[in-house]
């Protein structure tokens, strides 16, 4: 039986040079060599490469395979003569060479071509040179050739001549070129964008007392008051005491007897009719008719009839014993029995007065917030009048009605009230100022309005449909904005508060610019802002 086959395999790294792979080769002590090279082939790239590990093999006796698929290997490979395995355990062969077919017109007659072409030395002879000073048979060691000294200046050229790492380059020129371009982006911008002036003008100013009546609108015009009026519904209920009383309770009743002896005819007492007893008042409760007097006997005998009554008041003060009751009615004389039924007690009743108090109450309870949900209604465009607060009563019900008993005393009221409050537009009220004020600030003197002292302004006899104004303005000089830009573009500092400063009624004036590198008012309008202020 046959000995197995060895073999050893030799995995190259893409940071290897030839003379590392060729050590590698020479120290195995195995004859079959597998190498597998770097995806990237590495220092496979090289035919030369490849011709030399070949010779290296043979000098050593051995025979080297490469595992590989990749294509330009296989091709230096073929030309080699060393065979190629797509894996390990794959069976090695020698790839084949495509053979081109070639026109006649391609093929260069050497002949023609100038000897210049051809004076160095060829590639086999360099070849042949750098395996003739490769100590490949006798040393372990692969170790490159020390140079020679007579062609130093020949070799050191050559050994100084490096490959250039084009992907550090491209990079270079990427960073190279966005800061070029950022650098370009910043000079253009610091040079037309970011030049700014702002210029403020403090001018003197004199005060001039403003009154007058507007007319107030939902409409603004020149001689109106834009309003507006917010609006809230609020219910709400409170639980107030009963103030009120009311007696409640029965008459006391009974029966009265009736007689009469003094005619002998029937006398008929209407219901209603009043008979009275101590300290009670009563009155029949029916229509009763008593039978004439009759002689019996020689003697004259009444008649009588019996009639329902009761006491005219409440309680039990009435509840009289049987007694003798008076009459207007004359000859008729009456006499009761007991009395009964006559019972007062007093109850606590919810009184309109106790209602109206429970109204003013609920009024009177947070007012303050409402007024703040109100006014955080408007914003700073408009001045509040704090005089236009109202309050109008909705619909309102209470838990006890009016004259009823209220239990334990108490009472609960519910009700809807409509909170309102009204304020003026700003711009509206300085149109109207201007107005009232024309009289005093005319273009004929040069004098314009800077504050129209809107926050200390009064407005008084406010009906909803006119107010009374009453303002205390700053006046002072007219100054053209658009000129003033056209004057002061491409001037420094100085001499912008040079030429603002000889204006009549400029008390200061003050220059500021964008930023640092900045020292000119720049030639746009648009980057020019003037404001004007007031002294104080």
């Amino acid at each position: 039986m046959s000995e197995k086959t060895t073999k050893d395999v030799i995995y190259v790294d893409v940071e290897d040079d030839i003379t590392d792979v060729v050590n590698k080769i020479k120290s195995s002590k195995e004859r079959i060599i597998a190498i597998v090279p770097p995806k990237s082939l590495g220092v496979f790239r090289s035919a030369v490469n490849i011709r030399l590990l070949s010779r290296t093999a043979q000098k050593a006796d051995k025979k080297i395979v490469f595992v590989t698929n990749n294509s330009a290997l296989k091709t230096m490979s073929a030309a080699a003569k060393i065979p190629v395995a797509k894996t390990l355990q794959s069976k090695p062969e020698i790839p084949e060479i495509d053979i081109l077919e070639v026109d006649g017109d391609d093929i260069i007659d050497g002949e023609s071509l100038p000897i210049s072409e051809f004076s160095g030395p060829s590639p086999e002879e360099k070849e042949a040179e750098l395996l003739e000073n490769l100590d490949i048979d006798d040393n372990k060691n692969f170790n490159k050739v020390k140079p020679d000294l007579k062609n130093a200046k020949t070799n050191k050229a050559k050994k100084n001549i490096k490959v250039p790492d084009f992907s550090k380059f491209r990079k270079k020129i990427f960073i190279i070129a966005g800061a070029v371009s950022l650098f370009l982006i910043f000079i253009i911008w610091a040079t037309f964008f970011a030049p700014f002036a702002d210029i403020v003008i403090t001018a003197k100013t004199s005060t001039s007392s403003i009154k007058g009546v507007s007319k107030v609108s939902n409409v603004a015009s020149n001689e109106t008051i834009l309003s507006k009026t917010e609006t809230v519904n609020k219910t709400r209920e409170v639980t107030f005491d009963a103030t009120g009383t009311r007696e409640e309770g029965e008459a006391a009743s009974g029966t009265l007897t009736l007689s009469q002896s003094g005619d002998s005819d029937p006398v008929t007492i209407a219901q209603g009719s009043a008979f009275s007893a101590g300290q009670c008042n009563f009155v029949t409760t029916s229509d009763v008719t008593i039978p004439g007097a009759k002689i019996k006997g020689g003697s004259i005998s009444a008649g009588s009839a019996t009639v329902g009554i009761k006491a005219t008041v409440i309680g039990e003060q009435c509840n009289l014993e049987a007694q003798k009751y008076t009459s207007s009615i004359g000859d008729i004389s009456a006499r009761g029995g007991q009395l009964s039924g006559g019972s007062k007690k007093t109850l606590k009743v919810v009184s309109q007065a106790d209602i109206n108090n429970a109204k003013a109450k609920l009024n009177a309870e947070g007012i303050d917030s409402i007024k703040s949900e109100l006014k955080s209604k408007f914003d700073n465009n408009y001045t509040i009048l704090e005089d236009s607060f109202s309050a109008k009563d909705g619909e309102s019900s209470s838990s006890v009605a009016v004259n009823q008993e209220a239990p334990n005393g108490k009472a609960t009221l519910k009700m809807t009230s409509i909170y309102s409050i009204t304020a003026f537009e700003n711009n509206s009220i300085k149109t109207a100022i201007d107005y009232l004020a024309k009289e005093k600030v005319s273009a004929a003197n040069n004098q314009k309005i800077y504050d129209y002292g809107i926050k200390n302004a009064n407005f008084t006899k406010f009906n909803g449909s006119s107010v009374e104004i009453a303002a205390n303005v700053k006046i002072g000089p007219t100054i053209n904005t658009d000129e003033l830009k056209e004057k002061i573009k491409g001037k420094k500092s100085g001499e912008v508060r040079s030429l603002i400063s000889s204006t009549e009624g400029v008390q200061n004036v003050d220059v500021k610019f964008s930023f640092f590198w900045v020292n000119s008012v720049p030639k746009d309008s648009k980057k020019i802002k003037i404001e004007f202020t007031v002294n104080k």
